[in-house]
């Protein structure tokens, strides 16, 4: 269990941990924060993203609205990575993927969470959620998963 200390943005939290401060990147996604992020990026895709947050402004801080600074959470770690239960079993990872926040990580292999976080995109993407309701999907998936 850890304390959340912030939520600096949807794919990186700060925790305190045995008083130990560290900072948790969600496990097997890409959040659009990081898909911005990433130097790989071509500029119709980058374009698409930025359209997306003028249009839906909430999105970037939906995980501020779900977790609660100073409060518990259980978190696991997993290839340097944090799987941070949000809302009992369900992670955070599985939340911005039903969300449309996120897209399951090219080559993410782990057995365990691969099929829930599929199962999770699979559910915003029939429910045109997030990323699913515009052009993002079409102008930065290809390019994402090719990578």
């Amino acid at each position: 269990m850890a304390i959340l200390e912030s939520v600096d943005s949807p794919s990186l939290q700060k925790f305190t941990l045995n008083n130990n401060h560290l900072y948790c990147d969600v496990y097997g996604i890409l959040s659009l924060d990081k898909v911005m992020q990433r130097d790989s990026v071509n500029v119709v895709c980058k374009k698409s993203l930025l359209t997306f947050y003028k249009q839906n402004p909430e999105a970037k801080y939906f995980p501020q609205k779900i977790l609660k600074v100073q409060q518990m959470y259980h978190v696991a770690f997993r290839d340097n990575k944090c799987i941070l239960f949000a809302q009992g079993e369900r992670t955070l990872s599985e939340l911005l993927l039903r969300e449309g926040l996120a897209v399951v990580k090219p080559k993410f292999k782990d057995e365990e969470y691969r099929t829930i976080f599929l199962n999770a995109q699979k559910s915003a993407k029939r429910e045109q959620k997030g990323i699913w309701s515009g052009s993002v999907a079409r102008d930065c998936l290809a390019e994402i998963y090719k990578q």
